[in-house]
């Protein structure tokens, strides 16, 4: 692991005595190139195909390109740059005899095609009717706070007498980090309705289809209609549409189904029962 962290093996992948210290507590660099890096990379890996899967599945219409839309994808393409640049630029040093670890190569290759696949996602998501993706909030924060303690360590680092400034690997971190805070920002808003929703014809739309992630999550959309309802009493043009998810045309169906398997598995058990009770009272009857 040493060797992977360091071309001489002589930064630990990790270190307690630098974690735990008093003076300056931190993190070795090789712990933060790889894990602190590397783990909202390995979550979108993970759950990004049946996330696409789920979208393919649960298709709302398409939303047309809007400024937020474009910004995302802008933004996601910027962090795939940036972390080939650093990838090439690892190569670049190598062959001015300058060898890299192994982390430096590993690192940027998997964070630029993570970066890929969010941007790909972003525009599935726009395609299929996404207003506001929980899943994709979740990976920019996660990158987000996973990047702060890389932040705190290059400001220590560049701050120390007789520091010796990798100028390009500070500029392409510093702008990875506002770049992916930013992306977090925009998460936080929710796009315009798909075309052709129910949505845009309904003249009073519930607010919970159209409102961010965090908003859902936290039922601020319901916040409006319990003020007006605290303020006076609420009147019938006050109450908004029912979700299409929620109406009885979706419901009942589904509810249909599971009744009737439930029927049916309690049927099949009072017909075991029935069978066994008819078997005993045979058997007592004839040993009578």
């Amino acid at each position: 692991m040493d060797k992977f962290c360091s071309v001489d093996g002589t930064e630990p992948f990790w270190d307690w005595n630098l974690t735990l210290s008093h003076t300056s507590p931190d993190v070795p660099r090789c712990f933060q190139l790889s894990v602190l890096a590397l783990v909202p990379c390995a979550l979108l890996l993970l759950f990004s195909l049946p996330y696409y899967l789920y979208l393919m599945q649960h298709d709302n219409g398409y939303i047309q390109c809007t400024h937020l839309n474009r910004a995302k994808t802008v933004i996601a393409a910027l962090l795939w740059f940036i972390c080939w640049l650093e990838l090439f630029y690892t190569v670049w040093e190598k062959n001015q005899g300058r060898s890299q670890p192994s982390v430096l190569y590993v690192s940027p290759l998997i964070m630029g095609t993570m970066m890929l696949v969010a941007m790909v996602l972003i525009q599935c998501e726009r395609l299929h009717g996404v207003q506001s993706s929980g899943f994709m909030l979740i990976f920019w924060f996660l990158s987000l706070l996973f990047a702060i303690v890389p932040f705190r360590s290059l400001i220590l680092a560049a701050s120390r007498p007789g520091a010796k400034v990798d100028a390009l690997r500070y500029f392409t971190f510093y702008t990875y980090f506002w770049l992916v805070a930013l992306q977090f920002l925009l998460s936080c808003f929710s796009d315009r309705s798909p075309l052709f929703s129910q949505s845009i014809k309904d003249p009073n739309p519930c607010p919970e289809m159209s409102a961010p992630f965090l908003s859902k999550i936290t039922f601020w959309w319901f916040t409006s209609l319990a003020m007006l309802g605290y303020k006076r009493p609420l009147l019938p043009e006050d109450l908004w549409s029912i979700n299409p998810s929620d109406t009885s045309n979706n419901i009942v169906p589904r509810m249909q189904c599971l009744w009737e398997e439930e029927c049916a598995r309690v049927h099949k058990q009072w017909y075991s029962y029935d069978t066994v009770h008819t078997v005993l009272q045979s058997t007592m009857v004839i040993f009578d």
